[in-house]
């Protein structure tokens, strides 16, 4: 994003479910808490009645592994499609199913649903799924949807690379497929697919908190948050945070809850939140700018903003970053 672009404030456009934090693998990098809380189909299909009034346009899915509740999938899809939202992609690490009948079956109903959205296969150095498992997803996705280009490839970046490449070549021999590239981007390569590797910054938070140093010399980009925030990420429990969640789940990003809340509602409460009003409009260089004028002083520079807002919400006293709030100025 051009570093100029300055947002008037924080205003969404997509509905982001985790409709569980269960999950059939256990990577070594994942900040998702699990336990048995599910999402309610009822609650998030009554909310998304007051999504497009709020200027919602898109929904997505993630988790956990969102399609170990895949009746959710197939109820909040069908409701999205009928209050005429637009879909982005489900998260899957693709090797959930039990059979390839399991499968067809469940991806079939969720076209019946009428999902014509993507979706984002992890594969990389911490998803260990069977990648046979991975190979028959997408070739009976594409199949299901009759497109190429059904899916991506998202992989983690900046630990344990080596083997993140190597893991998509075996990907890629398995599918019989190439990597290539195209128009300045990757793409693993079929007759039959074709499918953009996303590569995604580890945030090394949680159990990624000892894969990389996460300090270096150098500070990120401003970006408002531009990138993995700006959503209404809805947790199991159906609370909701302006950003993706998987850096942090302090309660200053608690924006709301489904429960109780309607779109129009959570956005007002955000507007009303200190500290998502001050990443999205003032970013995230002032809010260190006047953390530093308090005293604060950082480890290093980091060019993570997820690992940045981390820092900022779990090491620096609630007393301090409430006072560097107050002082910032339009």
């Amino acid at each position: 994003m051009n570093a100029s672009y300055r947002p008037a404030r924080f205003s969404p456009q997509e509905i982001l479910f985790a409709p569980t934090s269960a999950c059939n693998l256990n990577c070594a990098h994942c900040a998702v808490r699990k336990d048995r809380r599910r999402l309610s189909a009822g609650a998030a299909i009554h909310f998304l009645k007051s999504a497009k009034k709020a200027g919602l346009e898109r929904v997505g899915f993630t988790g956990g592994e969102p399609f170990l509740d895949a009746p959710f999938l197939f109820a909040v899809a069908a409701a999205a499609a009928r209050n005429d939202l637009f879909f982005d992609r489900i998260t899957t690490n693709a090797a959930w199913f039990k059979t390839p009948t399991h499968l067809r079956r469940t991806l079939e109903k969720l076209r019946e649903a009428e999902y014509d959205g993507t979706f984002g296969v992890s594969v990389d150095a911490f998803h260990d799924g069977d990648l046979f498992k991975v190979a028959l997803f997408l070739q009976t996705a594409a199949g299901i949807w009759d497109r190429p280009d059904v899916a991506q490839i998202v992989a983690i970046r900046g630990a344990r690379d080596r083997a993140t490449a190597a893991r998509l070549r075996a990907l890629a021999r398995v599918l019989g497929a190439k990597i290539v590239t195209r128009y300045g981007r990757r793409f693993i390569k079929t007759e039959f697919l074709l499918l953009p590797l996303v590569m995604i910054d580890i945030v090394p938070v949680g159990k990624a908190g000892g894969l990389v140093d996460p300090w270096g010399k150098k500070w990120f980009n401003e970006d408002y948050c531009q990138g993995p925030g700006h959503v209404l990420y809805v947790l199991p429990d159906g609370s909701v945070k302006p950003c993706c969640g998987y850096a942090t789940d302090s309660e200053r990003l608690t924006i709301g809850n489904i429960h109780t809340d309607s779109a129009e509602g959570i956005l007002k409460k955000a507007a009303r939140n200190p500290y998502v009003r001050a990443v999205f409009e003032r970013g995230f260089s002032r809010i260190r700018g006047r953390l530093k004028a308090e005293g604060v002083t950082f480890p290093g520079k980091t060019d993570n903003h997820c690992f940045f807002c981390h820092h900022v919400l779990t090491a620096v006293k609630p007393a301090v970053l409430d006072r560097a709030l107050r002082a910032l100025k339009p």
